[in-house]
This record gives structure tokens, sequence and C-alpha cells, in this order.
């Protein structure tokens, strides 16, 4: 059975510097309700933008998308940030992907840091069910521009 998953951009909003884009991949399964969120950090944000300063804001923007996506039953999310050369244009990155630990508190996320650790590509591959995520550029390439 294959997962119900979702592509798309969207926007955020940065505490300090103000609005933000990054790519949203997820994928969901019904029997646990859970899903799990791969972010982007994508190069044509401002440096001051990145998604790793408060991951928390990411991932209240995302939430809403998740749910109307993929189930308003939405149980847990892993998320996970991602970078790579489609991230920094000012130099070469190799791709790495992190788990982030989000708490909630009040009904609202909070990033500490804490918790985070490393994935490897196929770590991340197993948990959208055995399918490889398609490189950054090619996604962002058929998405077309964020209107």
């Amino acid at each position: 059975m294959e997962l119900p998953q979702i592509t798309q951009l969207f926007r955020w909003h940065h505490p300090l510097a103000g609005e933000a884009r990054s790519l949203l991949r997820a994928v969901y399964d019904p029997a646990t309700r859970r899903a799990v969120a791969v972010v982007s950090e994508l190069a044509d944000n401002p440096d001051d933008r990145g998604i790793t300063y408060d991951f928390s804001c990411v991932a209240e923007a995302a939430l809403p998308l998740l749910r109307a996506n993929l189930s308003p039953q939405l149980g847990s999310v892993l998320w996970i940030a991602h970078f790579g050369d489609f991230s920094y244009h000012y130099l070469p990155a190799p791709e790495t992907f992190t788990a982030v630990s989000l708490d909630v508190i009040a009904n609202a996320y909070t990033d500490d840091h804490e918790g985070d650790r490393e994935l490897t590509a196929d770590e991340v591959t197993r948990l959208f069910g055995g399918r490889p995520l398609a490189p950054v550029p090619e996604v962002l390439a058929v998405l077309g521009p964020l209107a």
C-alpha cells in the first residue's frame, strides 16, 4: 500500500526577519496517524531567514498543510530539517537531514534544540516507505514558483 504524500512550497514567518519559504515533503501512515515531514532550506531565502533559527515557526506554518492534505486526524509528526547545495548559494554543502525535537506547550510548538539528531538519507528513505526523496532542484522545477 502506498502511503499518502504531499509535496509543496509554503510560506512561513521568520520571527526576526519576516516572510520566508521552504519546500515541504511529507508522508502519512493512516494506521499509526503519524506523519514524517521533511522541510528543505532554500537558497533563495535571504541569509537571515534560516529554518534552524526557530524551527517551531516552520512547523506551525506547515502543520495546517499536513492536516488539510494528509489527514485532519494527524496524531504526531516527525519533523526533519533538510540542507544541501540547494540551501546555500555561497558554498557547496553536503546533503544533511536533522530530526528536530519539538515540544508542545500550550498547543504550540517550542524548539530548544535539545534532542535533535542527524539522520542518513537511507533512514529518510525508509521513513518515506522506501521511496527516496527526489533531488530538490528537480522538485522545484516541477512545482514552479510559489504564487
